[in-house]
């Protein structure tokens, strides 16, 4: 396999499952008896644990976007992988934003709340704009 879209895809997606793998452990690591002293500093478990979710899921997506670009190559494969990548590693930041006290889940409030929240929309738009870019080229 050379250097390519299919390999964008899969480096990316297994360096994801990498981060959410550490923040499975980071998850952890408050719960034990000698890391009290991190609960009371560290975000919610539950804030943890979309963020953990989210890194899992976009993982997976772009693994499965490699297979597929495998399988049924196209011409526009390199911008679809580009749009897929950038979407992987900017689909988790509202609930990174949300873990340190912001809101990225509404456009409005102060210039980084909106600044977050655009940041969000990008990587949802890059998301949506490369698997219909799939479609579309699958479908032609």
């Amino acid at each position: 396999m050379k250097h390519g879209p299919i390999t964008w895809l899969l480096v990316s997606a297994a360096a994801e499952m990498v981060v959410g793998s550490l923040l499975g452990y980071a998850m952890l690591l408050p719960m034990q008896p000698w890391g009290q002293r991190l609960r009371a500093r560290w975000p919610p478990p539950r804030v943890l644990m979309s963020i953990h979710l989210d890194l899992v899921m976009l993982s997976l997506m772009q693994f499965a976007a490699g297979a597929a670009l495998h399988a049924a190559p196209g011409p526009r494969d390199a911008l679809a992988a580009g749009l897929l990548v950038g979407a992987g590693w900017l689909n988790f930041t509202p609930y990174l934003w949300r873990a340190v006290g912001v809101n990225a889940f509404v456009l409005a409030g102060g210039a980084l709340q909106r600044s977050a929240a655009l940041l969000s929309l990008l990587g949802t738009v890059a998301l949506t704009a490369g698997w219909l870019l799939l479609l579309v080229q699958w479908a032609a």
